[in-house]
């Protein structure tokens, strides 16, 4: 493969896991642009997605998904997600009439399983995920992908509660 359009070659999160880190590397850069000019002409939430391509790619590379549940806590940084997810063909329609949602949209793909806007839910979800997991006797991992802005809300410290006496 050659040293650019890396994002074309990416069609599933099973992709990214061929890809050595210097690739992964060209690969960020070329999301980065991706996104600033799909936002210039649509709208959207740029600084929350740009600040979250490489921690995307690194869960994308470790973890199974679909089978695996990524669990966004601030829905507009799911920009990367999308794109990697089998959306990069619809993502010039990105919050537009009948385009793909600006956040995770559980109808859209098999890849979002929590429909979120905005934050402190992202923990909460994961705990109900993985105990509804244990109970059917099931075997995947849930990540609950939160940073400290929404930490300040309390259903985030509800669930952190919740969470430690299990």
């Amino acid at each position: 493969m050659g040293s650019s359009n890396w994002l074309d070659r990416i069609h599933s999160p099973e992709d990214i896991k061929k890809l050595d880190i210097h690739t992964l590397g060209l690969l960020a850069e070329e999301i980065r642009t991706h996104i600033i000019s799909t936002v210039e002409r649509t709208g959207g939430h740029l600084g929350a997605n740009l600040g979250v391509v490489e921690l995307t790619l690194a869960l994308h590379s470790v973890l199974s998904a679909p089978k695996d549940k990524i669990i966004w806590d601030v829905g507009h940084q799911c920009y990367t997600h999308k794109l990697i997810t089998g959306r990069k063909d619809k993502f010039h329609t990105l919050r537009q009439w009948n385009g793909l949602s600006g956040f995770p949209l559980p109808g859209e793909s098999e890849y979002d399983v929590f429909g979120v806007g905005h934050s402190s839910t992202s923990i909460s979800a994961a705990a109900g995920m993985a105990i509804a997991r244990d109970l059917a006797g099931l075997d995947y991992k849930v990540v609950a992908v939160i940073g400290d802005g929404a930490l300040t809300g309390g259903m985030a410290f509800e669930a952190l509660c919740h969470i430690g006496s299990l």
